[in-house]
């Protein structure tokens, strides 16, 4: 194929390829018109780029990446917290998959057969597999992006492509550093691989790691002198983990495992991907290989030692739907004598695996809703009439033993919905259970009383109780019951009942500042689209600057601008510039994007400049 028609055929299946994926995670909004972000761990990213605005990266301590680049967004599309999670759900979850298929494209090359065919299945499975990570798990997104988009980059061969991901990969240790450890032990285990026959190859690879580690090391070390971070649970694990309930907390990984591996990968994938190794060669055959070796090694390693979530190392193992892309290639061109058997067989397989990603997706909720929202939203009113400074301890029950879920999701809630000034102020207790108790749950009670015990400690015993129907009905409908004012408790606005000592519960509500509001299903597909674009645009010219041609750089391009936008965010605040103000958020945008077709416009001028010294 000549160069013209190429080039717009495969600019053209980049497009596709994007629409497609864009459209598959905006479904579950449209269908089911959510107004929130979905996924288990949203609300803690909405309260960390509230509080990240209000004092700083260095409050949300050693993972800046995302709100980084969620505050430099929303200062530069003027978009609310809510709108700017869910859009990097989609949007990040989209550019996986075109960084995949730029892998793949890029890492087979023109001299393969059907290189465009492999890549765009790559980028179709590799982009709907992210779906368990796009549901709330963002900073595992965005080190997924960046770790692929250095693969690609890699596989290149060239310096200014082992450059570009270095910075690349060092970005998304900002979002993640334990999974960047993880992409470290790939990329050291491909150097091994490649270390006999393609010394070249393994130097490269050493570099990037080192080149990684020393641009997420000196962001991490930037935040040091900012106000210290906010140490919560923000999860069940968390709160298992610090109560001292190792058992507990191996046997909640191991069932999550054993209940959910199914899901995360499908049966079919798993021979594909093992014919898909043998059509993966060089760099790219490297890599995989490593990749799959690490995700298996990880598993082993999770399940004996229970350290950590097993299930973790599955939903970050792109290599199976990569592979299993080159695995159906391979089955194509094995039935080739048999077009409608193979077309048949093909098809009937992805269409297999889309079908388990998409029934996994299709289950994601979010995990706030308008009601809790709106009833934090009311006490807050009350809230802000308090002392500044003022323990805010919100009881949290239900029967049964989901309790445990319940307090550290409220705990997420109410942080997001609360005035980023007072997030620091917020304690989750479970009262004492009123019948025989599971181990977990009287640990539960301990922790957290202790918590609130210690938070009026430190403010001098000023304390504010805080009950909200949505989240301790047993306690709700005994203070509701019968008066105003019931069991010490006194109701202020429907599902909202206040106690403590006499000065420390206001009498009229204080004015309102910064509340969080829902978004809409439009409002969230807008929103969506434009930070697609906008990262794509930002990171166009990056792409264009390490060497790629048009299709692989447009491919690229919203992971390497995405990259660069947390840089330069990080930067800025390191300077001391707050984020959390539009102008500066807009700023950091504007700086990313900029670069990036400077440096292009500079390095093209001086190979002209060469060139006609040349001739």
């Amino acid at each position: 194929m000549e160069d013209g028609p190429r080039r717009r055929s495969e600019l053209a299946a980049t497009c596709g390829l994007a629409a497609v994926l864009l459209a598959w995670f905006l479904a579950p909004y449209v269908l089911r018109g959510s107004a929130f972000p979905l996924g288990p761990d949203a609300p803690v990213y909405l309260w960390w780029i509230r509080l990240a605005g209000l004092e700083g990266l260095s409050a949300v301590g050693h993972r800046p990446g995302v709100p980084a680049l969620a505050l430099a967004l929303r200062g530069a599309l003027g978009l609310s917290e809510v709108q700017v999670v869910a859009a990097l759900e989609g949007a990040l979850g989209v550019a996986t998959g075109l960084s995949a298929a730029a892998l793949v494209g890029l890492g087979l090359g023109r001299d393969r057969r059907e290189p465009a065919t492999a890549a765009v299945l790559a980028g179709l499975l590799a982009g709907t597999f992210a779906v368990h990570l796009a549901a709330g798990y963002l900073a595992n997104l965005a080190f997924a992006v960046a770790f692929l988009t250095a693969a690609a980059l890699l596989v290149c061969g060239s310096r200014r492509g082992a450059l570009g991901a270095a910075l690349v990969l060092g970005a998304g240790g900002l979002a993640h550093p334990l999974f960047f450890l993880v992409g470290a032990c790939v990329l050291g285990l491909a150097a091994a691989l490649a270390w006999r026959s393609e010394r070249g190859e393994a130097v490269r690879l050493g570099l990037i790691v080192l080149g990684g580690s020393a641009v997420a090391g000196l962001g991490v070390l930037a935040l040091l002198p900012g106000p210290g971070p906010l140490e919560v649970d923000t999860s069940k694990d968390g709160f298992l983990r610090r109560a001292g309930l190792t058992a507990e907390l191996r046997a909640a990984y191991l069932d999550r495992f054993v209940h959910r591996w199914a899901r995360y990968v499908q049966w079919a994938s798993i021979p594909l991907a093992l014919a898909g190794l043998g059509r993966a060669r060089g760099a790219l055959g490297r890599f995989l290989l490593a990749w799959g070796l690490v995700t298996v090694g990880g598993v082993v390693f999770a399940l004996a030692t229970g350290l950590g979530p097993a299930d973790r190392f599955v939903t970050f193992g792109f290599v199976v739907p990569i592979l299993a892309a080159l695995g159906l290639v391979r089955l194509r061109r094995a039935l080739a004598s048999r077009r409608a058997l193979a077309l048949l067989a093909s098809g009937g397989l992805t269409v297999a695996m889309l079908a388990g990603s998409w029934i996994a997706w299709d289950r994601q909720e979010p995990f706030l809703s308008e009601l809790e929202v709106a009833r934090v939203t009311r006490a807050s009113r009350w809230i802000a009439a308090t002392e500044p400074g003022t323990a805010l301890i919100f009881p949290v029950d239900q029967p049964g033993t989901a309790v445990t879920f319940l307090a550290s999701r409220a705990a997420n809630v109410i942080r997001a919905a609360v005035p980023p000034e007072r997030i620091r102020d917020v304690v989750v207790v479970v009262p004492p259970p009123r019948g025989a108790a599971d181990p977990v749950r009287r640990a539960l009670t301990r922790v957290t009383f202790a918590d609130a015990e210690r938070a009026a400690a430190e403010r001098g015993g000023r304390r504010l109780e805080v009950l909200l129907a949505p989240f301790d009905r047993p306690d709700a409908s005994q203070a509701g019951a019968g008066s105003q004012t019931g069991a010490g408790w006194r109701r202020v606005a429907r599902g909202v009942f206040l106690s403590g000592a006499p000065e420390a519960v206001p009498e009229r509500p204080g004015p309102l500042t910064d509340p969080l509001a829902p978004s809409s299903p439009a409002g969230i597909a807008l929103a969506t689209a434009a930070v697609l674009a906008g990262l794509a645009l930002a990171g166009y010219g990056w792409g264009r600057l390490l060497g790629l041609e048009a299709a692989p750089a447009l491919a690229l391009a919203p992971a390497l601008g995405a990259a660069a936008v947390t840089l330069a965010a990080v930067g800025l605040d390191a300077l001391g510039a707050p984020l959390g103000s539009a102008p500066v958020g807009a700023t950091a945008s504007a700086l990313a994007g900029a670069g990036g077709y400077l440096a292009w416009g500079a390095a093209r001028a001086r190979e002209r400049r060469v060139g006609e010294g040349r001739a």
